[in-house]
């Protein structure tokens, strides 16, 4: 494995040269001229080496229509689209790797370790479905802060090699993006993907009548917790999708189990 060494110090990263929205067209008729109906926002994709791949999650790229490619679009400049390449899904878990020939980015390294902690610091850089402003699909960026809250070696979903639990939400749209430590040293902790529910019970009522009969009520809040692929995952993800090149934080990663 060819995994090399990148040192996130040497520069601030700016989400908008790692990053990419990922758009599903439909190229039926060539290119469209009006987004409405031809245009749809499916997740994103961030750069992890220096040869053009981009990762993302499988359910993205599989929510392609027939008519449709798959577009990844630059957030600055003239907005540059690429078309979205070897597409590779995992055969078993919700990742992705593709490529697109874009010149001008900068990769986000990947954790070289393997454990995640709980209370971690975390941040995740996403967009949501802004709806059609004069005539164009418009995303709308969120960022959201916060801490890994539950890390365990099994997963709690069956498509997940493992889990990693976040104190915020992964809102619709944000399947793809990179899970960064909140730290001067910027490396990929995990990728969001899904979403795991939780309770919280607000309020609890009892009461036993003259007959005896009991009554009780319940209230409770859903609490969406955001659930990511570990970067340790990742990298086996990779690896069993025969991509070596991939950017490191740490000097001795750790080894992959096999």
């Amino acid at each position: 494995v060819s995994e090399y060494l990148f040192d996130p110090r040497s520069y601030m990263i700016q989400f908008r040269h790692s990053i990419l929205p990922l758009f599903a067209v439909n190229m039926k008729n060539g290119i469209p001229k009006k987004a409405q109906d031809n245009t749809r926002y499916l997740g994103v994709a961030f750069h992890f080496n220096d040869i053009g791949n981009i990762a993302t999650c499988a359910h993205v790229v599989n929510a392609l229509q027939e008519g449709e490619t798959l577009m990844a679009v630059e957030m600055h400049g003239e907005c540059l689209a690429f078309e979205v390449k070897d597409v590779k899904c995992h055969p078993k878990y919700d990742f992705a790797v593709a490529w697109v020939g874009r010149e001008n980015y900068e990769a986000i390294a990947l954790h070289g370790k393997k454990d995640l902690f709980i209370g971690t610091d975390v941040m995740a850089y996403g967009f949501t479905n802004g709806g059609l402003v004069d005539g164009r699909l418009e995303t709308v960026p969120r960022l959201f802060k916060g801490h890994i809250v539950r890390t365990y070696p099994e997963s709690i979903l069956p498509d997940a090699r493992s889990t990693c639990e976040l104190s915020f939400p992964a809102l619709k749209g944000f399947s793809g993006t990179p899970l960064l430590f909140s730290g001067p040293d910027v490396a990929v902790a995990g990728m969001v993907f899904s979403n795991f529910e939780s309770t919280i019970e607000l309020f609890r009522f009892t009461e036993i009548d003259d007959a005896n009969e009991k009554f009780s009520e319940q209230v409770h809040k859903v609490l969406e917790l955001g659930v990511a692929h570990s970067a340790y995952d990742m990298r086996v993800f990779l690896n069993d999708l025969g991509v070596t090149r991939i950017a490191v934080s740490d000097e001795f990663p750790a080894p992959l189990e096999t």
